[in-house]
């Protein structure tokens, strides 16, 4: 019994005190695995994403919805979506009409804010309806 007890601390002690390779030894090592992370999803303004809601309400991508649009400022202020003036602005908006459906939070009149943000405001205005642009209206909305 004696002979395995001693058997066994001496593999103990060799396990223990092996020689470790010196610093200036090549050691093959493992690599370390690749650590992979996901992709990181693009950040989407909050204005982008309230026109993808808007846009999908009515059935139509985000490119037709601001063709669509585009089509009203063509006719309220000639395509002129920095236009500003005393009564109206942007697409048509009456000053008053931009204020009062939030509009101010992104400028304080409309010519002044992005073509999605007057486009933002313009589907609250109209309760997601695109105005149909066969009869402009010369004072705007």
């Amino acid at each position: 019994m004696r002979r395995v007890v001693f058997a066994l601390l001496v593999l103990l002690m060799t396990a223990v005190t092996l020689p470790t390779p010196s610093a200036g030894a090549a050691v093959a090592t493992k690599p370390a695995p690749a650590i992979v992370r996901p992709h990181p999803r693009p950040r989407v303004s909050p204005v982008v994403h309230a026109l993808v809601v808007d846009a999908s309400a009515i059935r139509v991508s985000v490119p037709v919805l601001r063709a669509r649009w585009q089509h009203v400022a063509i006719c309220e202020v000639n395509g002129n979506w920095s236009m500003t003036g005393p009564v109206f602005s942007g697409i048509g908006f009456l000053n008053t009409t931009w204020s009062q459906y939030g509009g101010r939070r992104f400028a304080p009149v409309a010519g002044e804010a992005t073509v999605d943000q007057q486009i933002l405001i313009g589907m609250r205005v109209t309760h997601g309806y695109i105005p149909d642009q066969d009869g402009c209206s010369p004072v705007g909305w």
